[in-house]
């Protein structure tokens, strides 16, 4: 499915069905960002409906111990506003979360529970599709 599908109520329901969510990111991250590499983040309310979506660009390289400095950004200083956060990770190709990928993801897994802020989903979103990433519920509940 892509944006195309999107129903034309989609910004009146949660981000909890990874098909629709899939749709959402595939709408607010840009091609070109996908083409150049970006991390989006999709503030959510405590409905889990889409109020903001935000992108990063230049993202390639970031060292590994600093991927989680957006996410705390965000959290600490919204995070009794936010009812969730889907993260959108922009490549320029493939349908496999690279370990870059794989870094912004373990990142926001560990920020949001740190924040207690619900991570509703990690996508992988290229040119070629948009692929919900593992939800790694072992991960997100250690301490």
């Amino acid at each position: 499915m892509t944006y195309d599908d999107l129903p034309a109520d989609w910004p009146q329901r949660p981000l909890i069905d990874p098909t629709l969510t899939a749709d959402v990111v595939d709408l607010v991250v840009r091609e070109t960002d996908r083409a150049e590499g970006c991390l989006g983040i999709l503030l959510c309310n405590h409905e889990h409906r889409l109020v903001q979506p935000l992108t990063i660009n230049d993202i390639d390289d970031v060292p590994a111990h600093e991927r989680r400095r957006p996410f705390d950004l965000f959290m600490s200083g919204f995070g009794d506003r936010l009812g969730g956060i889907v993260v959108a990770v922009g490549r320029p190709r493939g349908y496999v979360p690279d370990d870059v990928a794989r870094g912004w993801h373990e990142a926001a897994i560990a920020a949001s529970r740190e924040h207690d802020v619900p991570l509703l989903g990690t996508y992988l979103a290229t040119v070629h599709a948009v692929i919900e990433m593992p939800r790694w519920t072992g991960l997100a509940a250690a301490g």
